[in-house]
């Protein structure tokens, strides 16, 4: 009876293995801890305790909105800034807002109320805000506001290291490299001396002084910013005033789309400028230059940096692409 016994004592083992791992392997589901958190260092250089996958994300800003749905699925987004899905704005679309479907305010208790296990702002957004928030237990990942092409790649790699997808977050940096290298090739036909001069407006004065990212994306497009020479002191939002529109001469300018306030009326204001005897001379004004610009270009926060050079180079340079489109 010895291979009997033999048999007995390997087909027990057998069993004895077979049971233990499938304890061990239901038991897995159960005790493992909700999900482990991880440190993460924002773009303020505040250190947070961040889930290895939140999702439960609100967002705060259009900037960010917009890097966020570009690295997950909306399922995973609770609610957006006030700005989604606002063409003239925002480039995410309205389905996008659809499928996410909550718009915030920077209101500190309807945000809490959300229950977000990651929140993300910029540092546009009030820091006594960011700290309730904070104190509540709620991790809040703030963002830097980009002033160029290497910072808006930096912004995006931020983002991406917040929601854990870094992979995708290099994706779009890559995405955004090809795109801006790809629109260099169009536009090197453009030599220094065929640039021409345009300018941005909005509905409170011009835009695109100098060291602002506008400026930067209107040089990427090889278009002079008519408003980079003239230096506002750091930190000031202060527009320039229209008084120097005949100074500046421009050949193109970017016209005002958004609304931000109500008796914001962009035709009004073309046919304002367009009968203002002090602008009769200005090259834009004499060729009837006045290209409605949607303000997601002018202030561009996010990936879409370069779809911002390309529609400020098709604004200026529409020959350029109009062979494209046939």
């Amino acid at each position: 009876g010895c291979a009997g016994g033999d048999f007995l004592k390997r087909f027990l083992f057998w069993l004895f293995s077979f049971l233990f791992c499938s304890i061990l392997l239901s038991g897995c589901g159960k005790i493992q801890p909700e999900s482990p958190m991880r440190q993460v260092v924002d773009d303020s250089g505040q250190s947070l305790s961040l889930p290895s996958h939140p999702s439960r994300i609100v967002s705060l800003t259009y900037g960010t909105d917009e890097i966020l749905l570009g690295l997950v699925d909306t399922s995973r987004v609770t609610a957006l800034s006030r700005y989604a899905g606002n063409p003239d704005i925002s480039f995410v679309t309205e389905e996008e807002a659809e499928a996410v479907g909550r718009k915030v305010d920077m209101n500190a208790e309807s945000i809490m109320a959300l229950k977000p296990d990651l929140v993300i702002v910029s540092t546009a957004v009030s820091p006594q805000l960011v700290s309730l928030l904070r104190q509540s237990g709620i991790p809040v990942y703030v963002s830097l506001v980009a002033v160029s092409f290497d910072e808006m790649e930096e912004k995006v790699r931020g983002v991406a290291r917040a929601v854990n997808e870094e992979a995708g977050g290099e994706a779009m940096v890559q995405d955004m490299e090809n795109k801006k290298a790809k629109l260099e090739e169009k536009l090197s036909a453009i030599g220094p001396s065929d640039e021409r001069c345009a300018l941005g407006l909005s509905f409170r004065g011009i835009l695109g002084k100098k060291g602002t990212l506008f400026s930067e994306v209107l040089a990427m497009a090889h278009v002079k910013d008519g408003a980079a020479r003239y230096d506002v002191p750091k930190g000031t939002n202060a527009y320039l005033s229209m008084e120097i529109l005949p100074e500046i001469n421009p050949d193109v300018i970017l016209m005002p789309v958004w609304k931000v306030k109500s008796g914001d009326d962009e035709t009004a204001f073309v046919r304002e400028i367009m009968e203002n005897p002090a602008y009769r001379d200005v090259k834009a004004v004499k060729n009837g230059k006045l290209v409605p610009f949607p303000e997601k270009y002018k202030y561009v926060m996010s990936q879409h940096v370069t779809d911002a050079v390309e529609a400020s180079a098709r604004a200026v340079y529409p020959e350029l692409f109009d062979k494209d489109s046939h």
